[in-house]
């Protein structure tokens, strides 16, 4: 089988394929025949070398969907459709940049009844669907709250607008761009609100807040959020993962929480599943690439002008 290996960090042409065996089956393994995966900001960060945790050589991807290669486990059977996230993949062990993998037993999901989509579109939804869906969890939103998405053209963002708005939610999202408001609009937004310079233009207080930039704008945020609310810090888009934060920004009567996709939930899944499912929801693709472009896959990827889903297609 053919691997994307990172041996060396750096620039998109670390990534490099090679021939391996496909990996052997265990009790606590499955083997699955990768169909396609999405690419994510994290991976690109580990290839630059901004994952200290990760040791190299490493086959790097954090989700994919496939089918049951091969498998002793009474609760799949070969050919079945799955997908799985996080849980180490691409981190601890190898992940989704090859054609098949051993994923533990305890981090493969099926897909509910019968999910009519294409193996791309399917790829498009466990990590940013997930991380979307669980970030509306910890908020406690309810039907006819007004929800703020900060960092509305993320792919995680548009995700949830669309999570959101098939839960009866009125959503405002913001963007740095102008000339991006009519492309949230499309999504399903309520509301645009332009970020300038790390500051919302608006004097408006929400239900609750969705942060997918970081603590550099942190404080402006939370002089957004209404008593009793939450604010979810989901994303480090401005990678600054250790600036100092001060605790009493957050204001009295209010909530600061976080989220991170590696807290999964099977109750969360399935219900994020049904709502798809039930509502027909469709996040956007950007671009989908053969396997043999992961190299082009990762330049658009680091142009940060992609707006949807990157999706690689493997077999």
């Amino acid at each position: 089988m053919k691997a994307i290996v990172l041996n060396k960090a750096g620039k998109p042409e670390q990534l490099k394929y090679e021939e391996r065996t496909i990996p052997k089956l265990t009790p606590e393994h499955s083997i699955i025949k990768i169909k396609a995966f999405g690419l994510n900001h994290a991976e690109s960060i580990t290839r630059k070398g901004g994952s200290p945790s990760v040791k190299l050589p490493r086959v790097i991807g954090i989700e994919l969907v496939g089918i049951i290669y091969q498998t002793a486990d009474p609760k799949f059977h070969v050919g079945q459709a799955i997908y799985t996230f996080q849980g180490g993949l691409g981190r601890q062990f190898d992940g989704s940049y090859q054609e098949y993998a051993s994923v533990p037993n305890k981090n493969i999901f099926t897909f509910p009844g019968e999910m009519n989509e294409s193996w791309a579109e399917l790829a498009t939804i466990p990590q940013s669907g997930y991380t979307a869906f669980g970030s509306i969890k910890v908020t406690k939103v309810q039907a006819g709250d007004h929800v703020l998405l900060r960092g509305g053209t993320t792919t995680v963002g548009i995700a949830a607008t669309r999570l959101l708005k098939a839960m009866n939610v009125k959503v405002a999202a913001s963007t740095r761009s102008e000339k991006h408001a009519d492309i949230i609009k499309k999504q399903g937004a309520d509301k645009v609100i332009i970020d300038k310079n790390g500051v919302l233009q608006t004097d408006e207080t929400f239900d609750a807040i969705i942060d997918f930039v970081g603590v550099t704008t942190m404080v402006d945020t939370l002089s957004h959020i209404k008593l009793n609310g939450y604010v979810v810090e989901t994303g480090e888009l401005d990678d600054e993962w250790g600036n100092k934060f001060n605790i009493f920004s957050i204001p009295t009567g209010s909530y600061l929480t976080s989220f991170q996709s590696s807290y999964i939930r099977k109750d969360w899944l399935k219900e994020m599943m049904q709502l798809i499912q039930n509502d027909n929801i469709k996040f956007p693709i950007s671009k989908i690439f053969d396997f043999n472009q992961i190299v082009e896959a990762h330049k658009l990827l680091d142009s940060g002008k992609s707006l949807g889903k990157i999706v690689v297609k493997v077999n």
